[in-house]
């Protein structure tokens, strides 16, 4: 069984479990999102499950979507980012892994940044008498790009 299969199994399972803890349905619809969301790759929005829901041809509601990911947020299978764009943006929690990313204040490209440091210091950090559940990491600027521009910008006449 691949990684990735596996990882699918177990958050089948997390889902299943957290559903009848909580006294809820086990629906064939909400284990469909569940294996869209396994098989997205890094951040996504609603518009972009709906796509891939399409793509699968598992027709779902806007409405139910919005429902489920919330689910899936309680249940720890995903976050929601609380970046400043127009849409929600969500991320599988596949592992206890930290992640950290960089948001230009400007055009609010979001980059995941890959540093040792930021990664270690987010895994040190232990505080007492709370369950921490996973750990992000966001840092705000400007991206380069932007940067050049806002520089032309203010050398023109």
């Amino acid at each position: 069984m691949s990684e990735k299969a596996a990882s699918q199994v177990t958050a089948e399972e997390k889902l299943r479990r957290f559903l009848l803890a909580n006294e809820l349905r086990q629906t064939r619809e909400r284990f469909a999102i569940l294996r869209a969301v396994c098989e997205t790759d890094g951040l996504f929005t609603i518009e972009d499950l709906q796509k891939k829901m399409q793509e699968a041809h598992f027709r779902v509601s806007t409405s139910a979507l919005y429902a489920n990911t919330q689910l899936l947020v309680q249940a720890n299978l995903l976050v929601r980012h609380p970046f400043s764009s127009s849409s929600a943006v969500f991320e599988r929690i596949y592992d206890d892994r930290p992640r950290s990313y960089q948001i230009c204040n400007n055009c609010h490209r979001i980059t995941l940044i890959k540093s040792s440091d930021v990664s270690a210091a987010l895994q040190t950090y232990h505080p007492r008498r709370f369950a921490i559940s996973h750990r992000i990491a966001y840092i705000y600027g400007v991206c380069p790009k932007c940067e050049t521009a806002m520089r032309k910008k203010l050398k023109e006449p």
